[in-house]
């Protein structure tokens, strides 16, 4: 079982406090955003993503110390049975006398090879002459028949007819600097993992801004969050399995995404360095029929009506 505490490099009697800081400052490093060319920082991060979210949930910290608690105790009494078990042990004076013995057994069996293997006889130079000179010229003699010999010529069997099966490859989209992709999740260690529902209800944001956004749905009947993505300004996305309840939906928009910029007092890492607008869909929800497809159109508000505007507080309340 992983050592959360380990991974966060945190005590076991760490608080909240510490644990997100924790997560903050290894975020900051091991984001694959940020290690593109590293393969192994996803990995990482995931494993750092997956200490924070369950350390900074009492219940799941409780859950977790007690089971690392029971896996201690376990390997434990597996020690101590282990330790029952009888030890054989040998004295100074026994080992130096098994080490006299066994050289003694070797010295012995080698005298004895010796004595059984007949020495070699000795051949003249001449009789070696004689000997090897035949077996060399007929290698000569094969090695010439192996060259001189005509190809042997073998029927191809009759060429099938080759069918082209053309793949489509996947298109390579190009995030100017200052983007994220869309579909990226920024706030996952902030919000949470995603939750779904056992439906068919999807609702699909198309950005008519000129900026880009950071999209938040939340269940509309217990003010729960459920999914974020990141939307780039004249992109679509869909979230799907929405509770039949209906939904509603907060955004962000601006330009240039700073990794490394603190929101909602230091506890969320990532935002726009221009930030243009907050706003709060809450008060005209989305409500689903049975296994719909709803759709929503995001545009800079203008007036600055009070409706639907919000501000950085409102969006990242929890």
């Amino acid at each position: 079982m992983a050592d959360y505490y380990s991974i966060l490099g945190v005590s076991k009697t760490a608080n909240d406090i510490e644990i997100k800081a924790a997560f903050r400052r290894l975020a900051m490093i091991y984001h694959p955003d940020k290690n593109p060319n590293n393969p192994d920082a996803k990995q990482v991060f995931e494993n750092v993503l997956k200490a924070y979210n369950t350390l900074i949930h009492p219940s799941l910290r409780r859950r977790y110390d007690q089971r690392t608690s029971d896996a201690t105790h376990i390997s434990k009494t597996q020690h101590n049975k282990r330790k029952t078990q009888k030890e054989w042990t040998f004295t100074e004076e026994e080992m130096q006398r098994r080490q006299y013995y066994e050289k003694y057994y070797k010295a012995k069996q080698q005298e004895k090879a010796r004595q059984q293997t007949p020495p070699p006889k000795a051949h003249s130079d001449y009789k070696y002459m004689l000997f090897a000179t035949p077996i060399a010229v007929g290698l000569l003699m094969l090695i010439i028949s192996m060259f001189t010999k005509a190809p042997k010529t073998v029927p191809l069997p009759p060429k099938k007819e080759e069918v082209k099966v053309e793949e489509k490859l996947p298109e390579l989209v190009e995030v100017p600097e200052g983007q994220l992709a869309t579909g990226k999740t920024p706030y996952s260690g902030y919000f949470g993992g995603v939750r779904t529902f056992s439906t068919h209800n999807t609702l699909t944001f198309n950005n008519r801004a000129d900026y880009d956004a950071v999209v938040v749905v939340f269940d509309k009947e217990t003010d729960q969050y459920l999914q974020h993505a990141y939307l780039q300004a004249s992109y679509s996305i869909e979230f799907k399995k929405l509770p039949a309840t209906g939904v509603y939906w907060k955004c962000m928009m601006g330009t240039h995404w700073n990794e490394n910029k603190l929101m909602a007092e230091k506890e969320a890492i990532g935002a726009f360095d221009s930030i243009v607008q907050f706003q709060n869909r809450r008060r005209t929800p989305v409500v689903f029929k049975k296994d719909s497809a709803e759709v929503a159109e995001i545009a800079l508000v203008k007036n600055g009506s009070k409706k639907y505007t919000g501000s950085e507080a409102d969006f990242f309340a929890r």
